[in-house]
């Protein structure tokens, strides 16, 4: 089995959490201390998970809280979406910021770059260390520090109503130009044949960079010039666009284009989604008779994204000795318990730490899990780029997917704004 080997090349992206104290004082009473309600350290925590996530989510806090005296969590639901777009910022604008923050690559490194996640390297043991993959550890160090704790690796797939392509006499597509024609032939007055995200956001670029590199395109060279005007960026940002400008891909959604409901409620004959959206493939939708295969490629050379959440602390917290001992009890303690449950049970995911892949190797080949287990060893870690890139991008993918832009003209622009914003 080729576990370690498929492991070794991903990576993550984040969580959050936060904390606010109250300051007190304690009392006695004869000889036994009574924890005054004001010397409790609230830990604030925002999570923007459902379903069974959530009720992990749910039942950790509940634990923790009950085993802590003088320490607790308070724990608030909120809007995925917002989250990063509006949520932190405002709450950082207006110096109310959480103190753990849930961190991805396309925010971490405006974080990181701003001061605003505390170096967690001190919480960090060897041991910990040698059992995180080499390249999601990367990923989270910055000049030495280590700014976050990762808790998971996601990748994408193409997901598919196996029936509706049967019935259609169509094989799951491994081609680009198979794709194309699927989603051409699979499209109707009632169902899209491809589902792909439709609004500008770092989830959107999460699936389109496979696209981009697997079309031989990227943002910068090995020498760090900037690479965004090319045939090759073209050749992808053409074929992408296509979906959309063709009604092959729906312009909006009544579902997330994370969410296999998509496929599940037949809105669409296939989607591209990841690891997370197994276990509600499975579950939510046992008469639906779903597939996956890995993403198809223009040349035989399907790759695939690694992403994932991550857990930060805030450089502003009161508190990081309680945050840190929150986050790296579920995710970075001995006991791989909570780690291996959020992987294997909540979600399925891969997960950080080779100790957790090692422990539940059977997880990995069942079912639709054993699909991306094949294609694993093809994943390239989600980059983070600045603010300014990636908004950029963002655009680019805008202008030609619903602005009228040619392809040719949208890199053109994308790529002055990058040289602008990287020289």
């Amino acid at each position: 089995m080729k576990m370690r080997k498929l492991a070794a090349i991903i990576m993550t992206a984040a969580m959050v959490l936060s904390l606010t104290a109250c300051g007190g004082k304690g009392s006695s009473d004869g000889g036994e201390a009574a924890k005054d309600a004001d010397s409790v350290k609230t830990l604030k925590f925002w999570s923007f998970h459902a379903g069974a996530e959530a009720d992990f989510l749910e039942n950790v806090v509940e634990e923790y809280n009950s085993t802590h005296d003088d320490v607790q969590i308070e724990h608030t639901v909120v809007n995925q979406s917002d989250y990063t777009t509006t949520l932190i910022p405002t709450a950082y604008a207006n110096g109310e910021a959480p103190d753990i923050l849930y961190v991805e690559p396309a925010t971490f490194t405006k974080y990181a770059d701003k001061g605003m996640l505390m170096d967690l390297s001190p919480y960090y043991t060897e041991e910990l260390k040698a059992d995180i993959l080499p390249s999601v550890l990367d990923a989270v160090t910055v000049d030495g520090k280590i700014y976050a704790l990762p808790i998971e690796m996601e990748t994408l797939g193409l997901f598919y109503n196996a029936d509706m392509l049967e019935e259609a006499g169509i094989a799951p597509p491994t081609t680009w130009d198979e794709l194309y024609e699927a989603a051409k032939a699979l499209t109707t007055d009632d169902v899209y044949g491809l589902v792909l995200p439709v609004e500008e956001t770092s989830y959107t670029l999460f699936n389109w960079w496979p696209f981009m590199w697997m079309a031989g395109a990227d943002v910068y060279d090995e020498e760090g010039n900037v690479t965004v005007d090319s045939p090759e960026m073209i050749k992808a940002l053409e074929y992408w666009g296509s979906f959309y400008q063709e009604g092959l891909s729906p312009s909006s959604l009544q579902i997330g284009p994370w969410d296999i409901g998509n496929v599940g409620t037949g809105v669409a004959a296939m989607q591209v989604s990841g690891t997370y959206v197994i276990n509600a493939a499975e579950n939510d939708y046992p008469d639906v008779n779903i597939g996956v295969v890995a993403l198809p490629s223009p040349n035989n050379n399907s790759i695939t994204v690694a992403g994932g959440q991550k857990l930060a602390i805030n450089a502003d917290s009161p508190y990081p000795d309680e945050a840190a001992d929150f986050i790296f009890s579920l995710y970075g303690s001995d006991d791989i318990t909570r780690a291996a449950e959020w992987t294997t049970e909540a979600k399925f995911a891969y997960p950080a730490r080779q100790s957790v892949i090692d422990a539940n190797a059977d997880v990995f080949e069942s079912g639709l899990r054993a699909v991306f287990t094949e294609f694993y060893d093809t994943a390239i870690p989600e980059p983070s780029y600045s603010a300014e890139v990636t908004e950029a991008m963002g655009k680019m993918l805008q202008d030609v997917m619903f602005g009228g832009v040619s392809a040719a003209d949208a890199v053109k622009e994308a790529q002055t704004t990058i040289e602008n914003v990287s020289n």
